[in-house]
């Protein structure tokens, strides 16, 4: 096998991959790679061997294989060559059930890990990636030896980042479950989650109160938290597999018997009431033949709503991203690409206020739009949003769907008359026609066609770069 040999100029350290003690993600000619030191690669040279990798990609792995690579300065150690999973999202974006999801991919692949006599390291959910609506665990050398000392290492990174977060959902906050997330050390520490949770939580589970000021003593108190450790040690003299297996299961069972709401979204039913005047079909129809005919490789559908478009531009071969706001939208969204095996993945973030930069300088997780430029944008019923609840002018507008798009921009053109456009404040007067927008999108792009949507107030304009 021929081999490639490596500067530290020709390779791009990934931002977040810093405290690994096993070695480093890289980036090499558009493709995705991980350097394993050379006292940390024995194990995964004996993994790549003995097929367990490639085992392991059946529960939830990254697809990975050795690398024809050479890292000039360090020529001893491991490079693995990883699929590249589109788009990278961060748990800040999920709907509840896709943190659930993740939480159980990292689950599931601790318990195949099991008898192997290995564990997961890390119960983070920056391991863990959406190919489509799919969970995939992507850090390969968070696969280490078990500690003999602990049932599980990372068992409070775990309830940090996926069951506190999870119950606040449950109780109806998702948001707020969320924003706690952004802390990317930390997670949702168990101090925050005691005044977070609702009261009709605490008085369902009395024992909280007592664990709340047990954490609080145990975090004042070296002592107590070396007697903690030594019980600890202590009891670790018993862990077998079935010991193991056992408190991972347990885990699971936790967070499938958590229930999140799915109603109360004002935007939840936007389709079922759309005027049975209109035939929805059509413009179904028009977008079906649209995105066919250009045949995109990625779609970003902004605004998606519960994902009527998304769905179709799987249909047609494309692999989606849909971004919206409400979470139960982005919930049925989930689910029904999951029921229907389509590669799509929904993202909770607003469109005018994305996700942005945030980690260490932030600079260590990319803002949203970084991440989801696809081929081809949808922005469909959205331009009275943008524009009137949004504020947005027309330049600002046509910059933003320029800007996420390297190819085309379906754009559905919403008129003054519209029925939509009296439900929305308006704080302004507003003055636009056809013409004038198709005018701002002719400043960006070098075509723009206009077809027929659902109803006389609406078209579809079919911009190209």
């Amino acid at each position: 096998m021929l081999r490639t040999v490596l500067s530290a100029s020709d390779i791009q350290r990934d931002a977040s991959s810093y405290v690994d003690p096993q070695g480093y993600l890289f980036h090499y000619d558009g493709e995705i790679y991980r350097y394993v030191h050379p006292g940390k690669a024995p194990l995964y040279r004996q993994m790549l061997r003995d097929g367990v990798l490639d085992e392991l990609q059946e529960h939830g792995l990254v697809a990975t294989r050795k690398a024809s690579i050479v890292l000039q300065t360090e020529p001893e150690g491991l490079v693995l060559h990883h699929q590249r999973v589109w788009p990278l999202s961060y748990c800040v974006e999920w709907c509840p059930s896709m943190l659930r999801e993740a939480g159980l991919a990292t689950l599931e692949l601790a318990i195949e890990l099991v008898d192997r006599e290995l564990m997961l390291q890390d119960a983070y959910p920056w391991n863990v990636l959406f190919d489509g609506h799919r969970a995939v665990f992507v850090d390969v050398t968070s696969v280490v030896p078990p500690d003999p000392d602990v049932i599980w290492p990372a068992h409070e990174q775990f309830e940090a980042f996926f069951h506190r977060p999870l119950v606040l959902a449950a109780q109806g906050n998702g948001d707020i479950a969320r924003s706690q997330l952004y802390n990317n050390i930390s997670g949702l520490d168990f101090a925050t989650f005691c005044r977070l949770v609702p009261g009709t939580y605490r008085l369902l589970h009395p024992g909280l109160t007592l664990a709340s000021w047990l954490n609080l003593a145990l975090q004042r108190s070296t002592r107590m938290k070396d007697r903690v450790r030594a019980m600890n040690r202590r009891m670790a003299k018993h862990l077998s597999a079935n010991v193991r297996r056992r408190f991972f299961g347990r885990l699971v069972r936790r967070l499938l018997s958590l229930r999140f709401p799915t109603h109360g979204d004002p935007w939840e039913d936007y389709y079922a009431q759309i005027n049975p005047a209109f035939d929805k079909q059509a413009k179904i129809r028009a977008v079906r033949e649209i995105v066919s005919r250009l045949a995109p490789k990625t779609v970003l559908d902004l605004g998606c709503n519960a994902g009527v478009f998304s769905l179709v531009a799987a249909e047609c071969g494309a692999r989606v991203v849909s971004v919206d706001s409400s979470q139960a939208c982005i919930e049925a969204l989930f689910h029904a690409a999951r029921q229907r095996s389509l590669p799509v993945t929904p993202l909770l973030s607003d469109v005018l206020c994305p996700t942005p930069a945030f980690g260490f300088l932030g600079k260590q997780y990319p803002t949203l739009p970084d991440r989801v430029r696809s081929e081809m944008v949808l922005c469909l019923g959205l331009m009275h949003h943008l524009h009137l609840t949004g504020r947005q002018s027309w330049p600002r507008i046509v910059e933003l769907v320029d800007t996420l798009s390297t190819r085309a921009v379906l754009f559905e053109f919403v008129a003054i008359d519209d029925a939509n456009i009296g439900h929305l404040p308006q704080r302004r007067e507003i003055d636009y026609t056809l013409e004038s927008v198709t005018a701002a999108l002719r400043a960006r792009f070098r075509q723009v066609d206009v077809q027929a949507s659902d109803r006389e107030t609406r078209r579809l304009l079919v911009c190209r770069k």
